[in-house]
């Protein structure tokens, strides 16, 4: 389904929600943004120089200092 056509697929469906039910949507599509923006940034931070940099072995001090025994 292209977007054009799940766009207007969900407007007709919203038309003939009650008030309740809207409201569920509004918190649904809510989740759905915040969950793609989480991820998006989980995804920037595992790629970022830092974090390769924090688990090259020149950091293998922290394995010692972690190491449970």
């Amino acid at each position: 389904m292209r977007a054009v056509e799940a766009k207007q697929r969900l407007d007709e469906i919203i038309r003939l929600l009650p008030k309740s039910k809207l409201e569920s949507v509004v918190d649904y599509a809510c989740y759905l943004k915040d969950r793609e923006e989480a991820e998006e940034l989980w995804r920037m931070q595992m790629t970022s120089r830092a974090y390769s940099e924090w688990l090259s072995s020149e950091n293998d001090i922290y394995d010692e200092a972690f190491k449970l025994d």
